[in-house]
């Protein structure tokens, strides 16, 4: 006898932004021990630099220059922008334990624009260029890109604190009335 229970069934698709933590629990403010930057950067290779993401016909690109900081020495500088983040009294870069800790989050949530809970908004930058935002609004994740055409460059990712999520909105919400027009 048949078990009826699994025939017609469609496969259910799993819920990758919903599934979305921390890649460590013990991660330190200091900076990644060398097992725990060893897998951070794995990701970003596997994701990033030898399975590129396509968008719109284009494959993603990042800054491929060789980076000087101490915690992320003879790796990508692209790397370097996604684990760390400007310091505003020194000007030196210095590690981010929230950006780290979610370098694996960068292709789901860019793959995954289409789901209502990523907000995509675009916006042109002080130097002329279009820059993409995929924002995670319920999760204050953001992945930034910048169309240098023909390329479309990665550029950062970071926790978004309460004073960028008021101007995100914003931005949002004008790019949605751009693209909206009203009807009369």
């Amino acid at each position: 006898m048949r078990d009826v229970s699994i025939l017609n069934i469609e496969e259910e698709k799993p819920d990758l932004l919903g599934e979305l933590e921390d890649m460590f629990d013990d991660l330190s403010i200091d900076g990644p021990d060398s097992s725990q930057m060893y897998q951070m950067y794995g990701v970003f290779l596997k994701d990033i630099v030898r399975n590129p993401i396509v968008i719109n016909g284009i494959s993603l690109t990042f800054n491929r220059n060789i980076s000087k900081h101490p915690i992320c020495s003879g790796k990508f500088e692209a790397f370097e922008h996604i684990i760390t983040r400007d310091n505003k009294y020194n000007g030196k870069r210095q590690f981010d334990r929230e950006r780290a800790n979610k370098i694996h989050w960068i292709r789901p949530i860019i793959e995954n624009v289409s789901d209502a809970r990523i907000k995509y908004f675009e916006k042109i930058n002080d130097k002329g260029f279009n820059q993409q935002f995929y924002w995670f609004e319920s999760k204050n994740f953001i992945v930034i890109l910048r169309e240098l055409n023909p390329k479309l460059l990665l550029i950062t990712t970071y926790f978004v604190d309460k004073w960028k999520k008021e101007e995100y909105k914003t931005w949002f919400n004008e790019y949605r009335q751009k693209k909206t027009p009203l009807r009369k």
